[in-house]
């Protein structure tokens, strides 16, 4: 099998969300700087030695020149200055690595049997993601580091949003592909990197890079869902972000937003998209009322319920929107049809209506099949039912539109 080796020298930077959050932290001004001054304690670091030495056998550098070698030669690698030492511990059968960083000093701990099962490249690629945190912590004057004991202290309170716990989730996902693209930095093979994952998460001695590569694709063509897991992706999709990676594809960030963040979901909004939705929700609103016949008082009561501060706008600009729609869940459509349901129903007096304005709109946005669902279950209506009260409603909404300052594509 045949390698390319790629030019990996271009500095290794963190993703787009990592830069998002910490600007946005760095905006909460007290919050940071509490956490900026916040310095690990000497009882601190000595109970965490204590610990690490009660659990592990330390590897000494006599006995593992090979390891210490390779963890000097990554350094150079990443351009970082840290103090490695190694452990295996004790009494663990799980495949495993992980890294605690205390000011200079890198402490790398083997669990399972990790160093018999990884060939020497291999365990190159596995220190120099374990170091590549290592390095995140340390870019930009430990800015991210910052970044990420705040985002996971907040996410671990109990008292916490929904929204903040995606936020963490996202961060440490983005972390680990951000530690990939490291340990690809310093091996300069992707496929050292796929044989090292799938190894850790199989326990085969003896595995196919491209084969697995091959089967990642085939089921990101067949599943274009978005990751699920708390702290690292799916080995599939580590491997894909690799292949893009090697391949300096122009669509890198593109590519892994959609597999990380995923699409435009209600149920799990991160801080980030909790802020677009409301802006979103505020457009679709806005479509809504657009007629003048609807800003009743009881359809105004309603949008006000929505937004406390609403104001109804004279233009209405769909094209987010729409696009937005374009990636969306299940679950987001069925929540926009029940908004569509709520303003279609909550003012009696305007008869019929608003059933056929709303299913203008639904068929606008490309949700006339979720929203039709909704209207026959909540209405209780048969299909036949459905179809004559859907001609009926028609037909009142064309005499009405006859004015075409009523018309809800008066700006498209």
């Amino acid at each position: 099998m045949s390698q390319d080796v790629i030019e990996t020298t271009a500095l290794l930077e963190p993703f787009p969300y990592h830069k998002k959050l910490r600007d946005h932290l760095k905006s909460r001004k007290k919050t940071w700087q509490w956490f900026k001054d916040e310095k690990i304690k000497t009882q601190q670091i000595e109970s965490f030695k204590k610990e690490l030495l009660k659990n592990t056998y330390r590897l000494d550098k006599d006995s593992h020149r090979n390891l210490y070698q390779m963890t000097q030669d990554i350094c150079v690698d990443l351009n970082i200055d840290a103090q490695v030492t190694l452990y295996q511990e004790n009494n663990s059968l799980q495949l495993n690595a992980s890294i605690s960083v205390i000011n200079q000093e890198a402490h790398i701990v083997f669990s399972g049997n990790i160093l018999q099962l990884l060939d020497e490249k291999q365990l190159k690629a596995l220190l120099a993601h374990e170091l590549s945190h290592y390095l995140f912590y340390k870019l930009e004057d430990g800015e991210y580091e910052i970044t990420q004991r705040i985002i996971l202290a907040l996410a671990n309170d109990s008292r916490s949003e929904d929204s903040i716990i995606e936020t963490a989730r996202i961060f440490q996902l983005y972390l680990e592909l951000f530690c990939d693209a490291g340990a690809f930095k310093s091996c300069r093979e992707h496929y050292t990197v796929i044989q090292m994952l799938i190894k850790l998460n199989t326990g085969l001695s003896e595995v196919n890079a491209q084969s697995y590569l091959d089967q990642a694709k085939e089921i990101i063509s067949q599943d274009d869902e978005a990751t699920n897991q708390p702290t690292h992706p799916e080995s599939y999709i580590r491997s894909i972000a690799l292949d893009l990676k090697a391949r300096s594809s122009q669509e890198y960030h593109e590519e892994l937003h959609i597999l990380i963040e995923g699409k435009w979901d209600i149920n799990s909004l991160d801080i980030f998209e909790q802020e677009k939705t409301r802006a979103l929700s505020n457009d679709f609103i806005q479509l809504v009322l657009r007629p003048q016949w609807m800003n009743s008082s009881a359809v105004l009561n309603l949008a006000q319920q929505f937004f406390t501060d609403f104001t109804r706008e004279k233009e209405v600009d769909t094209t987010k929107l729409l696009e937005r729609l374009k990636h969306t869940t299940p679950s987001t459509k069925s929540y926009l049809s029940y908004v569509l349901l709520d303003f279609a129903r909550i003012d009696s007096a305007l008869e019929k209506l608003p059933i056929a304005h709303t299913l203008e709109i639904a068929e606008l946005l490309g949700l006339v099949e979720e929203y039709e669902r909704v209207l026959r279950k909540e209405l209780k209506l048969t299909v036949r039912s459905f179809k004559d009260l859907k001609q009926e409603a028609m037909k009142d909404l064309s005499k009405v539109n006859e004015n075409q300052d009523n018309s809800i594509y008066d700006n498209e």
